[in-house]
């Protein structure tokens, strides 16, 4: 739908909060229009154009001087004591020099905050309580206590030279190239240099997809559940992020458990395992435990919180379903946890189920089961672990037992003075057997063992 031409050349459009309205800032101009009319609202001076989260504007003159309009009208206007290189809109004026970043009130000339980075986003969530302050090479989160800032304002508390310290907490550092972002309640929604739409909550980061070409993201529509991007040709295309999903994970943040829940069964099934992994990160092990689909991830929460049995009964399920190389790996490590605390018995069946032949060996040796140490040794040999089999056979006091295996596994020269020192009886057969191996190689060296 063509719905006219603005009056002067556009360099970038500002909308207003609520869509209502936009401005339009170009060759040192700017235009308000309504956005459904394009009916000229408002005009003036400004080589830069912001919206405040109420529906105010500021504007920045050619001489680095800031007019703040409230209701369309001129309400106060200052000049920084340093040289403007870029201004910001949101729930507070942002203004950038070339070494830092202040943040001003929108009801009159007071410095709230000096924040020593030099940003070149920065993205207000729509509630305040939440900044990004995006820079080339990493981003910063900070959470601003509009409540403190009211109460130091109403005080009369005096502002040092960087402001109010208590307005601004940095809650999270990551080091990512921000391209374009959003906030999607307490989410922190952006498309990274690497191509890939990332939300981050309470510092955890969760990959949402994998772009195949460089994206902006334009928004959230919260009605429909999706986030919308657009590439250099114009093709927009959406990606599920559900609202309630989000409403969830802030909830979690706030420690609101039964709005949580609510939340909760709005979520289809297959979301479930996303929500646990979550929750696991947020250090709720027990209830990631209960939400959670994924045998595996299921199997680690259990181990986590010490419930041995029910890890015991996963890793039963994980094994019925022909995963043989994995119920093995999680029987060792739920018998290494078992061995910890002191749960005997479940670790005897938890390394027997993995075969570990060197742990049944410790164990049975620091209990004196002289029946399970013997199992272990029978076992040792079937699966030719001659070593193992021979200290078993030697601390039962089977040394015939112990020779047995040696000839067996063809160590010959061990078996031969193995038997000479714990077993003369079978030395005679060991040498014999040791000769008629070695004359297959070298007859002269064979001729030289003596019985």
């Amino acid at each position: 739908k063509d719905m006219g031409a603005a009056e002067i050349f556009p360099q970038y459009i500002a909308h207003h909060p609520n869509g209502r309205l936009f401005a339009v800032c170009g060759d040192g101009e700017f235009v308000i229009y309504t956005a459904q009319q394009l009916r000229n609202k408002s005009f003036g001076s400004a080589v830069e154009f912001v919206w405040s989260y109420s529906g105010s504007y500021a504007t920045r003159d050619g001489a680095g001087k800031l007019t703040v309009f409230q209701d369309f009208k001129e309400s106060f206007s200052f000049k920084p004591p340093f040289v403007v290189e870029e201004i910001y809109g949101g729930r507070l004026i942002g203004v950038r020099s070339s070494d830092f970043v202040c943040f001003y009130d929108w009801t009159e000339y007071r410095l709230i905050r000096r924040i020593d980075v030099v940003p070149r986003l920065v993205i207000w969530s729509e509630d305040g309580a939440n900044l990004v302050l995006v820079c080339p090479d990493s981003f910063y989160v900070l959470k601003h206590d509009k409540d403190a800032v009211h109460a130091a304002v109403v005080g009369g508390a005096q502002m040092d030279e960087d402001g109010l310290e208590a307005a601004f907490e940095l809650t999270n550092e990551i080091s990512d190239k921000v391209l374009s972002a959003t906030w999607v309640g307490d989410c922190f929604v952006y498309v990274s240099q690497a191509q890939r739409l990332i939300c981050l909550v309470a510092g955890s980061q969760e990959t949402i997809a994998h772009l195949d070409r460089p994206y902006h993201l334009l928004g959230y529509m919260p009605e429909q559940s999706k986030l919308y991007l657009v590439d250099k040709e114009l093709n927009v295309i959406p990606q599920t992020l559900h609202l309630a999903l989000v409403e969830y994970q802030s909830a979690i943040m706030r420690q609101d458990f039964p709005a949580a829940e609510g939340f909760l069964a709005q979520l289809p099934e297959s979301m479930h395992n996303r929500v646990a992994r979550f929750l696991e990160n947020q250090g709720y092990a027990l209830e990631a435990l209960e939400i959670s689909k994924d045998d595996e991830h299921r199997f680690e929460l259990a181990t986590q919180l010490g419930k041995l049995q029910m890890a015991a009964d996963i890793i039963v399920k994980i094994s019925s379903q022909d995963n043989s190389m994995s119920a093995r790996s999680k029987w060792k490590q739920l018998g290494d946890v078992a061995l910890e605390q002191g749960d005997f018995g479940l670790a005897r069946r938890c390394f027997t189920e993995a075969k570990d032949l060197g742990a049944l060996f410790l164990l049975h040796t620091a209990s004196g089961d002289v029946t399970s140490l013997l199992e272990t040794a029978k076992m040792a040999q079937g699966a030719g672990i001659a070593n193992i089999a021979v200290m078993c056979y030697l601390l039962l006091g089977d040394s015939r037992g112990a020779l047995d295996v040696l000839i067996k596994a063809n160590r010959l020269p061990e078996a031969a003075f193995f038997a000479r020192t714990y077993c003369p009886s079978g030395l005679a057969e060991v040498v014999k057997a040791w000769k008629e191996d070695l004359a297959q190689v070298n007859q002269a060296v064979a001729e030289c063992l003596a019985d």
